[in-house]
């Protein structure tokens, strides 16, 4: 065992020690194939829980300790690490809700944990500058319920999933969020995934045509987050845990090189000062959240870490695929995988160009929101 990443794997294995003990010993594309069965172990070991307080049933992890354990997962498989985020983000936003909300709420929270129930996110939109907040599903009021008609392309966990988190536009105008059970009547799941680059993840198209789903489980922004306080949150955990799963894909090329035993000294610093830097600037909002920070300031320092961290693991996959060589990267499949998952990170969303405009009247004095 290494220095590199100690902390993390120390992490996964306080939390989740039969799945540490399974991504350890299963090979990276054994586990990153479509087939791969390996959200399946995900749940079996209880990772499902990871996020969600120990009064409710789950594990209790902090945030900080969230974002350790997703590198440690996103240096074994990045698919799992991408595809959890996806879940984590989901459910941690739901049981801020809960927290605030009454009781029912909150044992909705307490059910699904129980359940270990896969929750998928079906938030940001397969489009060019697409926003997170901007809905393309709509809800129609029908008496006690609402009809949702739309997609989500891609959707990660679209086979594994038991609840789709929805961003709705009801009728009204007005964004809502719909909870709506996977096996609900009008939910289907059409294959979009071509590359086998993050195959593991399961992203493929969630279509869903004319899905009742009960009044209460369509959370309206208006009365359920007047300020955006929630969505905000969720979109906290979300880059914080994207982020460290692909510092710990760049961290598997480190690994790699260490192994490989090259003395090539100089390389592996350059590479491997882009992800430490990088790792240091996530957990340092991570512990902000343990705080209970929340709102703009923080949104927007995760924000410009992320943007920061794109042109980082660009660099450092390319010193340490140099620094390896030609001959590891002919004779290993692992290597240009890895590289090719590392630049994926670039497509979550926001994009740099939709953002930038935000983040600078930030700056100069503007409120900050994503729509």
């Amino acid at each position: 065992m290494t220095a590199l990443m100690a902390r993390e794997h120390a992490a996964l294995k306080s939390y989740l020690p039969d799945l540490a003990t399974y991504l350890d010993e299963t090979p990276l594309l054994t586990l990153e194939g479509r087939d791969s069965g390996t959200i399946g172990r995900f749940r079996d070991a209880g990772g499902t829980a990871l996020t969600i307080p120990k009064e409710s049933g789950g594990l209790g992890a902090s945030a900080l300790d969230s974002v350790r354990v997703q590198r440690a997962i996103g240096s074994r498989s990045p698919s799992l690490g991408a595809a959890t985020t996806m879940h984590h983000l989901s459910l941690a936003t739901l049981n801020e809700f809960a927290q605030e909300g009454t009781d029912e709420d909150r044992a909705l929270i307490t059910s699904l944990v129980e359940q270990r129930a896969v929750v998928a996110s079906g938030f940001s939109e397969g489009v060019t500058g697409g926003n997170v907040f901007i809905p393309t599903m709509t809800a129609t009021r029908t008496g006690s319920s609402y009809l949702v008609n739309g997609s989500k392309k891609p959707c990660s966990l679209s086979s594994s999933m038991d609840l789709l988190t929805a961003s709705v536009e009801v009728d009204t105008g007005e964004r809502a969020i719909a909870l709506i059970p996977a096996g609900t009547p009008g939910i289907s799941v059409r294959p979009f995934w071509e590359s086998w680059i993050l195959a593991g993840a399961e992203s493929d198209e969630v279509h869903l045509e004319d899905v009742e789903v009960p009044a209460d489980l369509v959370l309206l922004n208006g009365a359920d987050d007047p300020d955006g306080r929630h969505e905000m949150t969720g979109y906290l955990w979300f880059g914080m845990l994207v982020t460290a799963n692909y510092l710990g894909a760049a961290s598997a090329l480190l690994e790699r090189l260490l192994a490989a035993g090259k003395d090539d000294y100089e390389g592996y610093v350059r590479a491997a000062a882009d992800v430490e830097n990088a790792m240091a600037a996530i957990e340092n909002i991570a512990r902000a959240v343990d705080e209970g920070e929340r709102g703009q300031d923080i949104s927007v320092r995760l924000l410009f870490s992320r943007i920061a961290i794109r042109d980082a693991l660009v660099r450092a996959s390319a010193a340490a695929v140099e620094s390896l060589g030609g001959i590891a990267f002919i004779t290993s499949s692992d290597i240009g995988y890895l590289a090719a998952a590392v630049h994926a990170f670039a497509f979550h969303p926001p994009s740099r160009r939709s953002v930038s405009e935000s983040l600078a009247k930030f700056h100069a004095g503007d409120e900050f929101a994503f729509v």
